[in-house]
């Protein structure tokens, strides 16, 4: 049972010791199941966990690298949003949360989530350069259009144990490239 976990440890250490590494919970995960998910506990990646280059993220994340902004889920708002509105796609879904303003309107409604009575940490405080989510059953690249004239990549990341599939982002194009990784 805990032969996916040790692995998983295993290929972030790997990874961490060359290049920086976001781990972002997703609904399966060892971790609260409402929005904002908390980050992986560093116990469950003994291995990991002490790598300056890793980030223990929470569940939605941002950050910035190469210059852009990034914003990004594990998905569940995506499933969610699709669950309820006529968007057909993932990327369309998407497109609609930036139109919004908000990355989980559904929530607490159908979709779990702390209680917050200051403000609501959902709302977009402006557009990123790229807006991700994982969990999609292939990957999905698109754009979108934002106020201010401003164009936001859109990318439905696809569920790696499913596809065995990578998404490469170029920093400095936003093109992105799948790369599929045999089973070994």
């Amino acid at each position: 049972a805990l032969g996916p976990l040790r692995d998983a440890d295993a290929l972030a250490a790997a990874l961490a010791s060359s290049l920086p590494v976001d781990i972002v919970p997703g609904p399966g995960d060892a971790t609260n199941a409402g929005l904002p998910q908390q980050p992986v506990h560093r116990c469950l990646l003994p291995g990991a966990a002490p790598a300056a280059a890793l980030t223990r993220a929470t569940n939605p994340h941002e950050f910035d690298a190469g210059g852009a902004r990034f914003l990004g889920t594990a998905g569940q708002n995506v499933d969610d949003v699709l669950r309820y509105s006529t968007a057909a796609t993932r990327v369309e879904a998407m497109a609609s949360l930036l139109a919004w303003g908000h990355v989980a309107p559904t929530a607490p409604d159908t979709l779990p989530c702390h209680p917050f009575t200051a403000a609501d940490p959902f709302v977009l405080q402006g557009a990123p350069h790229v807006f991700f989510a994982g969990g999609a059953a292939a990957l999905e690249v698109g754009e979108a259009a934002v106020e201010g004239g401003g164009v936001v990549r859109l990318l439905a990341v696809p569920d790696f144990q499913a596809t065995r599939t990578i998404a490469l982002l170029n920093l400095r194009t936003l093109d992105v490239q799948p790369l599929v990784v045999e089973a070994p």
